[in-house]
């Protein structure tokens, strides 16, 4: 167990090409972005539909059935 080489090889990086991911991480950023954007409008609306649902209840001009 002391003489053990637990090394891991290196890989040869001669032909390793690397790609360009600059325009990606924009995307990436772009989607993260509008996702918060669009989930803190989606929430606001629904906060305004129970607004004003509770509103309409409180008031009484509400109607259930005929």
């Amino acid at each position: 167990m002391k003489n053990d080489n637990l090394r891991a090889d290196r890989d040869e990086l001669d032909d390793f090409i690397p790609r360009v991911s600059a325009k990606r991480e924009k995307s990436l950023v772009l989607q993260i972005a509008t996702g918060v954007f669009l989930g803190g409008l989606a929430l606001w609306l629904v906060q305004l539909v129970a607004t004003a649902a509770y509103a309409r209840l409180m008031l009484g001009t509400i109607t259930f059935g005929g």
